[in-house]
Parts: structure tokens; sequence; C-alpha cells
């Protein structure tokens, strides 16, 4: 299925840090698919003439949004560039069989992944304090709020993916229940630096806290079907986000 530049990068960051989410599961699969089109024997593993193509296959998706460079960037000849796939079947071949198993490919591409996922631009909405300044998140966050914005971008991304993690029948929708979860997992950003109350701080018990999450539940549930879309997620989230940073200094 083909992704944006924007849903390419939430893939790879969900999937390098949740391997229970379905951003994992698209990563294995992926990983499975370029190890089975380079299996050219179909003997259950690549061999040092199929190495180059497995890794052609892997390359390809990065390579599209731009966060791998080229055969043409990277070597000077087709020479330096099966020498340097050798080096990589060696580092992959790690029971220095002569062959990369399924295990030894996941094992490398992931390690791999998560060091170039872990050179992305910073993620101020999903990544941890240390990451991010409080004063970058209060930067950021003002921008965010302008639809249009590579700020907003990220933001939509991440209320996205807030949304599909509630959706725990993938339907599209999610009840009043989810809802409640959602809104604890979109807090953790702005909480993070203090922007936000904590739970405990805003409520005396879980009683009042769900009363108070249906209440706003109610609102956006327009059509009183118990259940709402993203869409009505979406604005939701916006607008009391819009109204947080209107207080911000």
């Amino acid at each position: 299925m083909e992704k944006t530049r924007e849903e390419f990068v939430v893939m790879c960051r969900t999937a390098v840090v949740d391997r229970e989410s379905q951003s994992n599961n698209e990563l294995y699969n992926f990983l499975v698919a370029c190890f089975v089109r380079s299996d050219k024997g179909l003997k259950g593993y690549v061999d040092i003439d199929d190495v180059d193509n497995l890794i052609e296959e892997a390359a390809a998706m990065p390579r599209k949004y731009g966060y791998a460079p080229s055969n043409d960037e990277m070597y000077k000849n087709t020479e330096e560039r099966v020498k340097s796939r050798k080096i990589l079947f060696k580092q992959m071949d790690v029971e220095k069989e002569g062959k990369v198993t399924l295990d030894n490919w996941i094992a490398f591409a992931t390690k791999h992944i998560t060091e170039k996922v872990n050179r992305f631009p910073k993620d101020h909405l999903g990544g941890k304090a240390d990451d991010v300044y409080k004063q970058e998140f209060v930067d950021f966050i003002k921008k965010a709020v302008i639809k249009g914005s590579a700020e907003y971008k990220e933001l939509y991304f991440y209320l996205l993916k807030t949304f599909v993690k509630g959706d725990k029948a993938k339907t599209g929708e999610v009840d009043v229940h989810e809802f409640d979860k959602m809104i604890e997992y979109a807090a953790t950003a702005p909480r993070r630096y203090g922007l936000a109350p904590k739970t405990e701080e805003m409520f005396s018990n879980d009683e009042e806290r769900f009363a108070h999450r249906k209440h706003f539940f109610a609102k956006m549930d327009v059509n009183s079907n118990n259940s709402i879309s993203f869409n009505e997620w979406l604005e939701f989230a916006y607008q009391h986000i819009v109204g947080k940073v209107a207080q911000l200094p």
C-alpha cells in the first residue's frame, strides 16, 4: 500500500518501539517478503549470490522517501558494490555457515532500521523528554496548530496513531472506553513537560474521570451511536490543542 513520506516515518518509528503494533507487523511482513523474493532456489535461506538482491529489495522503500542513498551515490562501480554486499553478508551470517537464515536477516535489518530511525528528525510528540527540550516542544506545538504546516502534519499523524491504538476492533470507530484511554495516551506529550495536569491531579477517582470523559465523548457523538470516527477525534483534539496553545506565553 502506498504511503506518504510522513506515514513512512510514523510507521518506522512505531515499528521499532512497539513490537505489538500494526506497524511492527507491517515491517516484519515487508522484511519476510524481501527474504522470500531473494531466496531464488527456495532453499529457506539466502546465499552470498543472492544477498545483493536482498539488500536491493529492502532498500527500495526507504530510497523512495529519500531515506537511503542510491547505488550510484554509494559506490563508484559494480565491483565496489558487490564487495560491500559481501561484507554485509558476513555480518548477517553470524553462524558462519555460508548462508543467511530468516532470523539472521530479521535481526540484522531491525538493528539497521532502528539506527536509521534514531537519526530521523526529532519526534516532538512521541519522543522522550531528553530528546526534545521543553522550549522545542512549545515552539513545535505553536506551529502545529497552523494547518498546512509541516508541524501540523506531524500532529495529524500522531493523533491518527492515537486513534488507531484505541481502535481495538479495527472498525474505524472507538467507543467511550477506548476514547478514555486515547486521552491518556495523547496527554503523554504535554504532561512530559508539565504543560498538562496528571489525571490524579484533575480527578478524585476513576468514576469522576470517566464521567468527565463521557461528557466530551457525547458532544462528539452527534449521531448518538455510541462511537466516534477519526475525523471527530481529530477535530476535538485539534480544538483542544488550539485552546491550550492560546494560553502559552
